[in-house]
């Protein structure tokens, strides 16, 4: 009898262990204006750079006094100079525009079940990103919520989106603008 019961529990812990426990994920309406593939044309980015000067400053300083050795007074004047070192970090950043070539491709892929599929090197970013939904929250503009799956649980990241014609273009929340063109692949 032990031996069924602890047959059945590991059975069912086992069991247990290959279930999916990702969330089921609704992508809301279709919109044909997003759904297909993109390639990247353009991309306006902050390029990080910074530097350290260092500084350095020649601080004299006097001491005067007395001491008393074997029962004299002996006077001292001495003059020391301190070198004093400061560094200090410049952010020397800088606004890049790159533009794309049509080969090799990187694209983004807007599926209508709301799934993205990214490929070439400079989609990166889009790499853990797998599922997409419009949002139409604000009449007069519109957004888009990545969803990077971790941990069980689907992560929005959201960015601003704008169309025209044949071009779409990405506006992620920058210090600076900044951006990622598309043109209709397919």
């Amino acid at each position: 009898m032990k031996q069924f019961c602890l047959f059945i529990t590991l059975l069912t812990g086992s069991l247990l262990a290959c279930r999916d426990y990702t969330p089921a994920f609704t992508p809301g309406p279709d919109d044909p204006r997003l759904t297909g593939t993109w390639r990247l044309a353009e991309r306006r980015f902050r390029k990080d750079s910074t530097f350290s000067v260092t500084d350095t400053n020649k601080i004299p300083r006097r001491d005067t006094g007395t001491i008393i050795r074997d029962g004299k007074a002996i006077r001292f004047d001495t003059v020391a100079t301190i070198i004093e070192t400061i560094r200090t970090p410049r952010d020397t950043s800088f606004d890049v525009l790159r533009r794309y070539p049509a080969t090799p491709p990187q694209t983004l892929t807007f599926g209508a079940d709301g799934r993205l599929t990214a490929n070439g090197s400079e989609m990166t970013y889009f790499n853990p990103i797998r599922t997409f939904l419009l949002d139409r929250t604000f009449p007069d503009s519109l957004f888009i919520n990545l969803y990077i799956a971790t941990n069980g649980a689907n992560v929005p990241s959201r960015m601003r989106l704008a169309f025209q014609r044949d071009t779409l273009t990405l506006l992620p929340g920058c210090e600076t603008p900044c951006w990622l063109k598309f043109v209709r692949a397919q």
